[in-house]
């Protein structure tokens, strides 16, 4: 199935932020459709739907690190090791700063990491930061 260049995969654990970063796109960026997985194993199968094609491959992947059933390093791992989803941007989103996090996602691959700030403004000022850096990607045009 060919990429939709606007859905963007949130899979994010905390009602709290994946509401702010939902409400932020919806409000200022209503060309792009969030489809949002709440734990490791929500996240897990909906790649699988990619990979069968039941599901188009997402423009976008924003990933927190602290999920249940699987974390985010494991599936940063299974998304970078797939042939068919390697290609997918993903951005790890996380309220760790711990260096061996960050050692380990970009050991995985992570096309960026970035620290949660507090506060919704400062929030909201890098998922849109996030968003505006990936539009300037072109990287939609090698996804099969």
């Amino acid at each position: 199935m060919k990429s939709d260049h606007r859905n963007l995969l949130l899979i994010e654990d905390s009602d709290e932020h994946a509401e702010l970063t939902s409400f932020y796109i919806s409000e200022h960026r209503p060309d792009i459709n969030v489809i949002r997985v709440a734990d490791g194993g929500a996240a897990m199968a909906y790649f699988e739907s990619v990979r069968n094609r039941q599901q188009p491959i997402p423009w976008l992947c924003i990933l927190d690190l602290q999920l249940p059933k699987y974390d985010g390093h494991e599936i940063l791992a299974a998304i970078k090791t797939d042939v068919s989803l390697k290609v997918v941007p993903v951005v790890v989103f996380t309220t760790s700063a711990a260096a061996k996090d960050i050692r380990r996602a970009l050991d995985n691959c992570a096309n960026s990491i970035i620290t949660k700030p507090m506060g919704a403004d400062r929030y909201e000022y890098a998922i849109e930061s996030i968003l505006s850096y990936w539009e300037l990607n072109q990287h939609h045009l090698a996804v099969p």
